[in-house]
């Protein structure tokens, strides 16, 4: 064709102008990486904190709490720093040793499957407090994913697709340039040669770059900055709130506990019998708050009274919260019948003075007393033989003047033979009609001490 000429026939359209293809795939994932700014250990609790928007200290519990049942929590923890990337969003250790790619999604419900077949297995030897503690925390992270919107029944049908997938992991990211000096008579850093397409750059700064570190974690964002800087009606009043509403129906709860046991005492709330049922009470309402907050009322603060009314729970099924004690404290019994139940102090010092016990020759007592953290002093009358067993996780134990052990996991059997003994006529008798005390004394990390006193 000769330019300047008619043009005969039908031409041949155009190619069509390439479209921007959207961010699919890949490129597209949101990226579930340790975060070492804000992590403790390794990063993992950060790191799932900042990938569901949640605070990690939630991550750090729920990982502390499950260890509590058979170690569950360790394991979970293992397993999620190895299905986890690293900070600059390298690929992850089981991505690697499988050459697959797994999603933040798919890591997450492989930690909530794990959770759930660790509450299974737990049935096997019955129902007990290993398998509260770990469906608690199980339910509890069921019914919040499903308050933000996550259809719990899909994401369990995807696991299998999620697990089978042959994407290949992605590649590690490239090494930083290394510093260097600055020399005049070599540029600090040379242009590309070509045009640069501005485009795809605020794209890959809008996408982070694949860092996982470059945004702010969302718990530290106020919720008019997640949302673009606007505040609804709705956000500033939305209605009636359901932590409110919960708060009457438990005190309603709790008098009815107290009109059903006779008795207006802690133990008939958090006692060993009544715990699992008041306390899972509790939280079974505090779930179903969650989940009607997903469409009415307002659930704030409802995530953290049901966070902390599980881990009452958990300590409740694991000790009895009714013998619970703190403080200073003394005891000086004066009878046999008073030394037959176990004297027991949480935290604190503690004195036990057994010289006002009566005690006859040749007769022997047992007297038990615990500790758990911090000093018993038990002071014995002179006239008695007193053989001590003595056991401390951590601290010292002292028999009088002669024997002194301190450091880990102590183990003291001994015996402090008496100083006078007084015969039936107050003549002085020896030392085979002497009576015997046997004190089995317990502490976790403390000190304890055994002293002859004048009586």
């Amino acid at each position: 064709m000769v330019d300047g000429e008619p043009r005969s026939g039908v031409e041949p359209p155009e190619p069509p102008a390439p479209e921007t293809a959207s961010p699919v795939g890949p490129a597209a994932e949101r990226m579930l990486c340790r975060d070492d700014v804000n992590g403790v250990i390794t990063g993992v609790a950060a790191g799932l904190g900042r990938h569901t928007g949640t605070d990690p200290v939630v991550w750090r519990t729920a990982f502390a709490v499950t260890a509590l049942a058979g170690g569950t929590g360790v394991w979970l923890y293992i397993a999620a720093w190895l299905l986890t990337r690293d900070a600059r969003g390298g690929p992850a250790m089981l991505e690697q040793l499988l050459d697959r790619r797994l999603s933040g999604e798919a890591v997450l419900a492989l930690l909530g499957a794990g959770l759930a077949l660790g509450a299974l297995f737990s049935l096997v030897g019955g129902f007990g407090w290993t398998t509260l503690v770990l469906a608690v925390p199980l339910i509890l992270g069921g019914l919040v994913a499903h308050n933000r919107g996550v259809d719990l029944s899909r994401v369990a049908r995807r696991l299998p697709e999620w697990l089978k997938s042959r994407e290949p992991p992605p590649s590690a990211p490239a090494p930083e340039p290394s510093p260097a000096y600055y020399n005049p008579a070599q540029p600090w850093a040379a242009a590309p040669s070509g045009p640069i397409d501005l485009a795809v750059v605020g794209r890959q700064a809008a996408e982070g770059g694949g860092d996982c570190g470059a945004q702010s974690p969302p718990w530290k964002t106020s919720r008019r900055d997640r949302d673009g800087g606007t505040a609804t009606k709705r956000d500033r009043r939305r209605g009636v709130s359901l932590l409110g509403v919960v708060c009457w129906v438990v005190l309603a709860l709790t008098a009815v506990v107290f009109a059903l046991s006779d008795e207006v005492s802690v133990g008939a709330l958090v006692g060993p019998q009544a715990a699992p049922l008041y306390l899972g009470g509790i939280v079974a309402l505090l779930g179903a708050a969650l989940v009607v907050g997903t469409w009415v009322g307002d659930p704030r603060g409802v995530t953290w009274a049901a966070t902390l009314v599980t881990l009452l729970a958990t300590a409740a099924t694991a000790v009895d919260l009714t013998q619970v004690r703190f403080g200073e404290t003394a005891w000086r019994p004066a009878a046999a019948s008073e030394v037959r139940e176990p004297f027991e102090l949480t935290v604190g010092q503690a004195r036990l003075d057994l010289t006002a016990l009566p005690l006859e020759p040749g007769q022997e007592v047992t007297v038990r007393a615990r500790v758990g953290f911090g000093s018993l002093e038990v002071l014995a009358p002179e006239t008695a033989r007193v053989v001590v067993h003595g056991r401390a996780a951590f601290g010292s134990i002292e028999l009088g003047d002669s024997l002194s052990q301190t450091g880990t996991r102590l183990d003291l059997n001994d015996v402090l033979e008496p100083v006078s003994v007084s015969g039936e006529d107050g003549e002085e008798g020896t030392a085979v009609d002497a009576p015997t005390l046997t004190l089995d004394l317990r502490s976790h990390a403390g000190n304890l001490e055994v002293w002859h006193v004048p009586t």
